[in-house]
């Protein structure tokens, strides 16, 4: 793993965020960082399936 950007051609965090739909997610990419910004009334249950989604959706774009 490198902290190396991805090429821009590929559009990882679009994918990512595209993928999230799957698991009933909606994140927002600006470029290859992925904008979550979950509103001060989310649970912890709410947060923990944020993140779970995303994580799972990075593994499937980006294999692992």
């Amino acid at each position: 793993m490198t902290r190396a950007p991805f090429d821009a051609g590929r559009r990882v965090g679009e994918a990512v965020c595209v993928r999230t739909r799957h698991y009933g997610v909606f994140l927002r990419p600006l470029g290859d960082t992925i904008v979550m910004m979950p509103p001060p009334t989310f649970s912890d249950a709410e947060l923990e399936r944020m993140v779970d989604a995303a994580y799972a959706a990075a593994l499937d774009v980006l294999g692992g």
